[in-house]
Parts: structure tokens; sequence; C-alpha cells
């Protein structure tokens, strides 16, 4: 028995039927799943008083609690206001309390910000929101700084899914087409300088304190994946040329760093087999071949995608929790990317399966703690995101990174 994952004794797919025609899930199905997200939802605001008042981080902090919160507000239309207002209360205190020392979406000022401008678009106050943007774009200095890195988790590429996160949802004015571009550009002539001094074999190649990460939280995955989709934007098509030099060729590369078990090294230096979690190992790996393959349609590009859902399938199920990062919630979301680019069933029946794992917590015995239980991306909060996506597959989007 593994001491990383629990073994899926779970049956697969046998052609059941989980979608009504309007594409929610089927009764028998959904009505368990809701129960538990209720149930749950009550036992987080409950302890939202042991969360640390001064972590406002969209990874670990309140603004996360408060993405959520917008998350529930779009499910649960006859608890729209109360959860909205949960949110404002909870972007609020994050607000209140920006150090100015991050430029990432996830941990840094950015997510907050962002955020905060999507709430207060739906309480139509137009000043604050012209305000969070004005603090976003007022970023960009810092984030254009030589000296930042260009990882997901605290770098460049954050800022960057900050950036198209505003102009998404309030409207692609709203962020001005140019810093767009001069945050992309920074980040491949970041990627080209360091491959070159590297003596990588890859066009771009990246690092974090030393390691040269290939998974999606630190590493080169998850920054190819942001690139890919900004260049593949219909508002930058004068991107589109990175995507033959630079974007797909990265990717090819990427490839070389397969393991025999169809798992992906966590770093260039590294050997081993054992992450396979969405910061690192092949669940970041789906989300961007699954997006080479609807870019370039090839087909080669998604069989690789489905061969590393395989394995998340045999080995998803985390001794360490049920969070995004480093849990089994993470892992679920590969089904759902999955099922949303091939439609097939097979996907969604997984995607349930491992929902139905995280409902049975209390009969698993974990290898630890979560440091934050109650947080987005390591706690309770990411459990339930994945658990409301689940309701609405054909709408679900990997928080804060899809």
């Amino acid at each position: 028995m593994s001491d990383r994952y629990f073994p899926n004794s779970s049956s697969d797919y046998r052609n059941e039927t989980y979608l009504t025609p309007d594409n929610h899930l089927i009764p028998e199905v959904g009505s368990n799943i809701i129960r538990w997200i209720e149930q749950q939802t009550d036992r987080l605001e409950r302890h939202l008083h042991q969360t640390d008042p001064t972590n406002f981080s969209v990874y670990t902090g309140s603004t996360g609690i408060a993405l959520l919160y917008l998350r529930l507000s779009i499910l649960f239309s006859n608890k729209r206001d109360a959860y909205k207002s949960k949110a404002k209360a909870l972007i609020d205190s994050s607000l209140a309390q920006l150090s100015g020392k991050r430029i990432s979406f996830l941990s840094g000022d950015p997510g907050p910000l962002a955020i905060a401008a999507v709430i207060y678009r739906d309480l139509g106050d137009d000043r604050m929101v012209r305000k969070c943007i004005h603090k976003l774009v007022s970023i960009k200095e810092d984030a254009l700084s030589g000296s930042k890195p260009d990882e997901y988790l605290n770098g460049r590429a954050g800022y960057l899914y900050a950036l198209m996160f505003v102009r998404n949802e309030l409207g692609n004015d709203t962020i001005d087409k140019q810093l767009v571009i001069d945050i992309f550009e920074a980040m491949i002539k970041s990627g080209e300088k360091y491959a070159r001094e590297s003596g990588s074999r890859s066009p771009l190649m990246y690092q974090w304190h030393g390691s040269e990460y290939l998974g999606a939280a630190h590493g080169v995955s998850g920054i190819i994946y942001l690139l890919l989709k900004v260049a593949c934007d219909d508002s930058f098509s004068n991107l589109r040329l990175y995507v033959n030099s630079h974007l797909l060729p990265t990717i090819e590369f990427l490839k070389t760093k397969r393991l025999p078990s169809g798992n992906y090294l966590s770093s260039s230096g590294s050997q081993s087999d054992k992450l396979i979690q969405w910061c690192h190992g092949a669940p970041g790996f789906v989300y961007l071949f699954n997006r080479a393959y609807e870019i370039t349609n090839n087909q080669s590009y998604l069989e690789l995608a489905v061969s590393a859902g395989e394995v998340v399938w045999e080995r998803g199920l985390l001794r360490k929790g049920y969070g995004l990062c480093h849990g089994t919630a993470g892992n679920g979301y590969v089904f759902l990317d999955l099922f949303r680019t091939t439609k097939q069933s097979k996907w969604l029946h997984r995607a349930i399966k491992f929902a139905e794992h995280c409902m049975d917590s209390d009969k698993h015995e974990l290898s630890r703690t979560p440091d934050r239980p109650y947080s987005l991306f390591e706690g309770l909060a990411g459990t339930i995101y994945f658990m409301s996506d689940v309701m609405k597959p054909a709408q679900a989007r990997f928080p804060a990174f899809e």
C-alpha cells in the first residue's frame, strides 16, 4: 500500500447516464452532492474564526474563500444575495491587508484586487471597481522587473492570469491590451534567457529557487499553459506567432519528461515518480496537453492528456487530503477537463467517483493534516468548490488556474 495515495477500488465507467438534457447532474447523484455541499459550507462558516486573519491570499487566505462564495452564489440562486454578502465581507478584509510584496494572483495583491473588482461589479459599486483595477494595473512596473520569477504561484504568470481574469469577467476594455502583451513578452524573454544560459534544449525554460520545476504551480507546464491560452485568445492575434516558434516546441520538450508510468518529472533534476497532484506531476500536464490538442487538432496531444489522466485515476486519491493544490479534489478536476475536451462520459464518471471519495473523508486515515484546513487550495473550501463544479461539469474550471 502506498504512503501517498489510497488504492482506487471504485468501479470504472459502465455506460451510466449522469446528465439531464440541460447538462446538470441527474438527481440520484446530484442530490447527495448538494446535501454534502450545504453541510460542509455550514461547517466551514463555523470554523472561519480559526483561520489566520492576516492571510488575505487566494491560495490559503480569506480571498480564496470569497472566491468560493462567488461560485456558490451561482450554484444556489436562492442564497445568492447571502453568499455575495459573505464574499464582500471577506474581500473587504483582504483589501485592508494588501502587502504589495507579491505579484501573483494566488499569493499576492493581484488576486484580491481582481476578485474584488468582480464582487463590487455585482454589487453595482463602480467606484470600487475602478479603484481595484487601477491598483491592479499599477503593479505592472513591479511585475515587469527583471528580478521577478515567472512561475504561477508566486510570479509573473500569476499577474498575467489576474489581468486576463479581469478582462474575461468585466470586459476587454477594463485592462489595456498592451499591458497583457508586455507581460506576455517579458515572460517569453525571461524563458529564452534562462534556457540559453542554462544550456536547455527547450526554447523556453524557467527556474524557481534554483530548481527547474516542470509542474503547474511552480514550473514550466503551468507557465506554458497560460501563455498558450493568451496567445490563442482572439484579442491577441499578434501573439499567435509565438505558438509555433516557442510554445509548441517547449511542449515537445516537456513530452520527454514523461516517466515510464505515464507520470511526469516534478523537476529537471529529479527522477522521482512520487508526486501526482496539481502542483507537481501528471495532473498539471493534462491541462497543457488538452489545450495543445484543441489548438492544433494533433491527436498525439490528446493521447498524452488521456494517458496522464489514467495515471491520476490510478494514483490520484491522495493521502495528503482533499484540497486543490495537493489533494484529491484538485486531481478530480483533471477528469472534468478531460470530459469537457473529449465529451466522453467516462471522465465525468471518474470525477464523480473522486467526489464520492471526498464525501467519505471520515472513513480515511490521512498521512497529514493540512496546514490551513479550511482554505481554498489546501483545505475544505477547495473541496467544496470542486463539488460545486461537479454539479455543472460543462462549466467546470479549476479555480484561479483555468
